[in-house]
């Protein structure tokens, strides 16, 4: 059974990523809610919003849960000290074979079912997702990886919805989530890889600072564009951050 969740799209990340409390938290208010409401905000209705997110996020996973794969099953046979994820569940090579033809079959499925396959845009997204993700995991210089990583991010975020949106929806989301989401997560994969020191990172209250701080930059771009997208971005992780910081202080009282 739990190699059957392994083979499916998504369910390879779920067991080996999705595993805690606090990356379903992140994930879920990060990108799968912030997603769905861009697809809202651009005037998508609810129900057509949750299905574009939807195929499109199971096209995403289905390519990306590949390199997830490699790591765990073939680039950990030379690293020092290797995450050996797979080991409980005792993978095979045709267990592997398995997982990849799964999801390539799911991919292109999907990209048929949306009318996507052939589509010049979606075929240059995946393929720079292919390329992007390869040299991440090829290149052996930590501080080079930092520039694959925010690369990455910026793929991740967008492929569920790029497709159901025109390119000029997405200029206008590109600020926010450049800043409130890629630029996040960066700092944070250069804390975890010791590439960059930040006192406190992992607070709340830093976190909340961080999104107050760039409240002018966010109210410049609305300015600039006279759209409040980035604003909005900027407000909605702000407030999870307080409501965090407010959560655990009230927790501490408790105490």
């Amino acid at each position: 059974m739990q190699k059957i969740l392994l083979a499916l799209p998504m369910g390879y990340f779920i067991k080996t990523r999705l595993n805690t409390k606090a990356a379903i938290i992140f994930h879920g208010y990060a990108e799968f809610l912030l997603g769905i409401l861009l697809l809202i905000f651009f005037q998508t209705p609810l129900k057509t919003a949750l299905t574009h997110f939807a195929l499109g996020y199971i096209a995403f996973i289905s390519l990306y849960e590949i390199g997830y794969i490699y790591n765990d099953y073939i680039a950990v046979r030379f690293e020092t000290n290797p995450r050996k994820r797979l080991e409980k569940w005792k993978v095979t090579n045709g267990d592997v074979a398995i997982f990849i033809l799964l999801r390539l079959l799911f991919f292109t499925g999907i990209s048929f079912f949306i009318n996507a396959w052939g589509n010049f845009i979606w075929v240059g997204f995946y393929t720079f997702l292919v390329l992007t993700y390869a040299l991440h995991n090829l290149m052996s210089t930590k501080a080079f990886k930092t520039f694959t990583f925010a690369s990455l991010a910026v793929i991740r975020f967008y492929a569920p919805i790029f497709f159901f949106l025109r390119s000029d929806q997405l200029g206008l989301t590109l600020p926010g989530i450049l800043i409130f989401y890629v630029f996040f997560r960066t700092l944070t994969y250069m804390d975890s890889k010791n590439l960059l020191t930040i006192k406190n990172r992992d607070t709340a209250p830093f976190k909340s600072c961080f999104y107050l701080i760039f409240l002018p930059y966010s109210i410049i771009i609305y300015l600039f564009t006279n759209n409040l997208i980035t604003l909005y971005i900027n407000v909605y992780f702000l407030i999870f951050w307080l409501s965090i910081q407010l959560l655990l202080k009230l927790k501490n009282q408790t105490q």
